[in-house]
């Protein structure tokens, strides 16, 4: 994995402006500059063979230490975390490649299924409904159904095919502990890499437009000058510049 430039950086989230999380995600690892990858099969890889390459371009970029917030569901005190991304990462994007192909039975069906990917986050976009998304990602991860079919995909096969997609691909479903210090109540917030990147990422954008703009009065710097300068060179501009 390369890691990208800050003027990459940029690029990537000026285009991602106004796109889906999925989307930004297919993005962030785009400019990673993996060439054994296509865009078609960066959207294809199982979430989480993607979470993990989001993890290490992550921490690539802004180190294995992660600050996270959530507000409590009981009482709305806001509670912080403090983890690792190596604390997260259960897969590499080292690891041998996924089985393609996974297995369930119940009720005289068996079904053989596959792991959801980005073009399957992307394609629920549209779906304003939990129940009909979750029906919808099944049946687009259905590859085979053989047996009796009285029951259809009923509730009971259902549950059993999301049970075993948890299990063959648990990176995918990565859920924090937080325990609020106020009430006392625990709970178990899913962590969406590519969401909490993508805002780090935002963060991260506007702290450089506003050094570019501080430098480029002060000094009338084009901006691909100012971006070019070493972190350590900038400071030492700003803190000069400074009233």
């Amino acid at each position: 994995m390369r890691t990208p430039t800050p003027v990459q950086l940029l690029q990537i989230w000026e285009r991602g402006g106004s796109a889906s999380a999925a989307a930004r995600g297919l993005l962030l690892l785009g400019c990673c500059g993996d060439a054994e990858r296509s865009a078609a099969e960066l959207a294809a890889l199982p979430l989480g063979r993607r979470d993990a390459l989001l993890l290490e371009l992550r921490e690539r970029l802004f180190g294995d230490a992660i600050d996270a917030v959530a507000p409590c569901p009981q009482c709305a005190s806001t509670v912080e975390a403090a983890f690792r991304c190596s604390d997260l990462r259960l897969t590499t994007p080292a690891d041998d490649a996924p089985t393609l192909a996974h297995d369930v039975s119940v009720q005289g069906m068996h079904v053989r299924f596959r792991l959801p990917d980005s073009s399957d986050l992307i394609a629920l976009e549209d779906c304003g409904d939990a129940g009909a998304a979750h029906t919808l990602l099944l049946e687009r991860c259905l590859l085979a159904a053989e047996g009796d079919d009285t029951y259809g995909l009923s509730t009971e096969l259902q549950a059993e095919i999301a049970e075993a997609m948890a299990q063959a691909d648990p990176q995918a479903d990565l859920q924090l502990a937080f325990r609020c210090p106020d009430c006392g109540h625990a709970w178990q917030p899913l962590f969406d890499i590519a969401h909490f990147l993508w805002q780090e990422l935002h963060a991260w954008a506007l702290r450089q437009l506003r050094e570019v703009d501080t430098l480029a009065q002060a000094y009338h710097w084009s901006e691909a000058e100012i971006l070019a300068l070493s972190p350590r060179r900038r400071q030492a501009y700003l803190e000069l510049c400074a009233p």
